[in-house]
């Protein structure tokens, strides 16, 4: 197996597909941002495929979409800086994506495991949206805790596998992401409402 390096860049591509399917969704399901608004908007209509909770889910793709920056670095920024705009960023995502996913509300996954159905092929996965609600929590979590221990000498062992479990988290956020996003917006499979 190869070292830390290489480990990164085999990550950094994983992702990038990963992201790069998650932009292909937002730009598919860009239409549908163009309907109007719907009189008298009450708490369901903030889930999902309400008109404001569709917004939501966008939006907090979107900030999930720039946060990533971070991975990649460009030279614009100091590293502190990057991170910074990431918590900022994915908390805010983070934030609008339960709101979305009707937390706590109207939030029908508790046990997201028992709307997932293999035998029923890719339509079988539609228990993975409470998954993905339930890993933006974990994510969250994550994140303000690996900030508190970003750059202390004395938690350095600690950062080092905060760090590898918050990116296993993250791939599996996007993972059940897209394939919510193939569910709902290609497939115009909405199931949770």
């Amino acid at each position: 197996m190869g070292g830390p390096r290489e480990l990164l860049q085999v990550y950094r591509f994983v992702l990038a597909v990963l992201l790069g399917l998650v932009i292909y969704f937002l730009v598919v399901g860009f239409e549908l941002l163009r309907e109007g608004p719907v009189p008298g908007i009450g708490l369901t209509d903030l889930k999902g495929s309400g008109w404001l909770g569709y917004r939501l889910g966008y939006a907090g793709a979107l900030m999930l979409v720039i946060a990533q920056s971070y991975l990649f670095r460009p030279g614009l920024l100091s590293k502190l800086t990057w991170l910074e705009i990431h918590c900022y960023l994915t908390t805010a995502a983070g934030v609008l994506l339960l709101l979305h996913a009707g937390f706590p509300y109207s939030f029908e996954y508790w046990n997201p495991f028992e709307r997932v159905y293999p035998r029923l092929g890719l339509y079988g996965l539609v228990g993975l949206q409470g998954l993905a609600a339930w890993l933006v929590v974990a994510l969250i979590a994550s994140g303000i805790f690996g900030r508190y221990v970003y750059g202390r000498h004395r938690w350095a062992r600690t950062f080092k596998r905060w760090h590898t479990v918050h990116a296993i988290l993250s791939g599996m956020l996007y993972v059940s992401g897209v394939v919510h996003l193939l569910l709902s917006v290609s497939l115009k499979y909405v199931a949770a409402d």
